[in-house]
């Protein structure tokens, strides 16, 4: 009797731990990254994580926003009291960038924070910025995962972990 007792007691202690697996799993964003700038910045790089937050609250979104309620935080290791909390993209927006057909295809995903945004899509693709023309500006995404920063410039991730 004692034995199946603590056998049902460690098999039931081990559900949220699966269940928390899982999650991550599912979480294709989470780790630790080495930031560097693209395109002969000079700016030192630098360590960053990005982390599951909690959902955001419906209530205090406008109702585009309302859609997906999954957040991420990016914060500097060297300075974790500076976070900037990340949302998935929405389908407009990867139509303001010219890439309509890009999360149909699933060759890219990306989060938005507002003033820069990280992108993840295979290694080695090319990225195209803005509408068709002859000027129009691409990307080396050699890891994969890259960004733009309003102002500053585009940064590729690497993951650390």
């Amino acid at each position: 009797m004692r034995r199946c007792l603590a056998g049902l007691l460690c098999g039931l202690s081990l559900v949220p731990f699966n269940a928390s697996l899982a999650t991550q799993h599912d979480d294709v964003w989470s780790g630790l990254y080495r930031l560097e700038w693209v395109g002969g910045q000079e700016r030192q790089g630098a360590d960053v994580r990005i982390e599951q937050a909690p959902n955001a609250d419906p209530t205090e979104l406008v109702e585009k926003y309302r859609s997906d309620l999954t957040r991420w935080t990016m914060l500097q290791v060297d300075a974790p009291r500076e976070r900037t909390t990340l949302r998935r993209f929405l389908p407009a927006e990867y139509e303001g960038w010219g890439w309509d057909d890009l999360p149909k295809d699933m060759r890219i995903e990306c989060l938005d924070a507002s003033r820069m945004f990280v992108c993840k899509t295979a290694p080695g693709t090319t990225i195209s910025f803005g509408p068709d023309r002859p000027n129009r500006e691409t990307l080396m995404a050699k890891t994969g995962i890259f960004g733009v920063v309003l102002h500053a410039g585009a940064f590729e991730l690497k993951k650390l972990d």
